[in-house]
Order: C-alpha cells, then structure tokens, then sequence
C-alpha cells in the first residue's frame, strides 16, 4: 500500500510538473539572467546554450531586479554580444529585458543588423532603442519592402527606475509592451525577414550609441507572449520559465522524484 502511495504521488507530481512546462515554459529559448558571480567575460544563457560575451567596461552588479545584473556605461564599445543562431530569426517571437536606464542622449537595448551603422534595411528585425526624449522605439522589416517599419512608444523609460520592456511579433502584428501593459502595436505589413549571420548585441548598437544603467533578466521566446504571459516573468522572473523548459529537466526531475 506504501508503494502504491508513493506511486501515485510520483505520477501526479510528474504530470502536474509536465503540465506547468506546457503552460508556462514552452517557448523560451534564451534567458540571460546575468547572476554569475564571477568577474569573468562570460553570461550563461540557462536554456538554449546561447552563451553571451562582455565587451568592454560593461560591469557585473550585485543587486539587479532578480539577483545580479550587468551595468553599461553609456559606451559604444561597451555591450554584450550573442552568437547568431537561427531560432533568433524565429517569427512569431517575444524579446524581454528588465531595464534600469539612466536619462541620457539616445540609447540602445538591442540590436541584431550586423557590424554597421547605418545597416542595409533588410537586416531590420530586432531593434529597440530608446530616443533621446527618454520613450522607447522599435523598428523591423518585411520581405520586399525597401522602408523599415517603426513605431515610438508612449511610456518613459529612461527616467532611473526599473522599467520591463518587450517587442512581439505574432506574424501579422508587432507589439511593445511596457511593465506587462501594451504600449503599442502595429501591422507588420509582411514576413519579417531574416538575420543572416548576425550577432545579438545588448546595450549598445554599432555608431557609438549604447545604453547608460542596468539590464537584468533578458528572455527570447518564440511565441507572441500575452499580457498574462508577461506577468508571469515579471513576477516570478525567467528562472521559472527555464526550469520547465525543454531541455532535460523534466527527466531530470522525475528522476529525483523516483529517487525519494
């Protein structure tokens, strides 16, 4: 009877933790949360493998939003750079990131449009930056149209505070969303085209402009997140997503379960 006991509580520990990896972790195929308490040039990506590297005097801080978080100092040779993979180029698509900027004169959060500035438009596709009146703007193109689109969003961002930001696609809309609130959408207006070769770069872009303050927790799903969604990486952080995510845990943790 004790077995069977065992054997029942094992079962529906491994189906209610299957259950929670469908509804909250799939999809997330970076997460950056920079917590390596090390003063190395390395930032560990907890799921895809995706490492990231430090360039320049970007420093490791030790009281970010969750944990540790990198603080850039408004350089241009100053960022962290991600090794171009294809999942990057993924449609639809959510970038996140936790951001304590400072204001200051034109800013960069991410940037995925190769090695110069200004970049061919056809390499447009993860872009946002933040305008020198301190909102944020996000940029990307479609196949077979020479123009990028763009679209400014409403909130200030740059103002000292933590602020959550992240751009969706869905394939047909593109949406900025600001501490879990959308802050604006638009038509994408065609198929987003791809990246080619190009590295992910974060905090700076080529040309000199590069974030001032902190980030922390920077995510890349290949869904279109929700508001729902978004509350629960802001609330709970990108840790809760990776522990569910597709990458041996759940063998893993049945394994422990077993175990016990």
């Amino acid at each position: 009877m004790k077995s069977l006991t065992l054997t029942c509580i094992s079962l529906f520990c491994l189906v209610s933790f299957i259950s929670i990896a469908e509804a909250g972790g799939a999809g997330i195929a970076g997460a950056w949360l920079f917590d390596e308490e090390t003063s190395g040039k390395t930032v560990k990506d907890l799921v895809g493998g995706n490492d990231g590297t430090i360039k320049g005097s970007v420093e490791r801080e030790a009281k970010g939003k969750f944990g540790r978080a990198l603080k850039f100092p408004g350089k241009g040779d100053s960022y962290v750079t991600i090794p171009y993979n294809d999942v990057f180029d993924s449609d639809p698509y959510t970038f996140t990131a936790w951001v304590k900027l400072e204001a200051a004169s034109w800013q960069y959060i991410a940037w995925q449009n190769g090695l110069t500035w200004p970049e061919p438009h056809t390499k447009r596709h993860l872009d946002i930056w933040v305008h020198d009146a301190d909102y944020p703007v996000i940029m990307w193109s479609v196949e077979g149209v020479a123009d990028y689109g763009s679209m400014d969003g409403k909130t200030i961002i740059a103002d000292g505070s933590w602020h959550h930001i992240a751009k969706s696609s869905d394939g047909k809309m593109i949406r900025l969303f600001i501490d879990g609130k959308l802050d604006g959408e638009k038509e994408l207006g065609g198929k987003l085209v791809v990246n080619g070769e190009d590295a992910l770069w974060i905090g700076a872009r080529p040309g000199d402009v590069a974030a001032t303050g902190l980030f922390d927790e920077v995510g890349f799903f290949t869904e279109a997140l929700s508001e729902a969604d978004l509350a629960q990486v802001m609330t709970e952080g990108l840790t809760s997503y990776a522990a569910v995510s597709p990458s041996g845990k759940i063998a893993a943790t049945w394994g422990k379960i077993k175990s016990d």
